[in-house]
């Protein structure tokens, strides 16, 4: 079973999600980062994506699961 609470979201799941290819939501995340103040290795939150990409996080964290 997987974790319900997880907080982070990586660009291959993002890309899933998108319909994007993986080296674009690398561009993304790269975006969400320099939006948001965040160093290179630091992780993006599932929140911080919901709100960067105007989708609804809890429908995100659906999709995850």
């Amino acid at each position: 079973m997987k974790n319900r609470n997880r907080i982070c979201i990586y660009p291959k799941e993002a890309a899933a999600l998108l319909g994007r290819t993986e080296k674009h939501t690398y561009r993304i995340f790269q975006a969400i980062r320099d939006c948001y103040g965040l160093k290179s290795n630091q992780y993006v939150s599932i929140r911080i994506f919901a709100d960067y990409t105007g989708l609804d996080e809890e429908e995100i964290r659906l999709k995850l699961i």
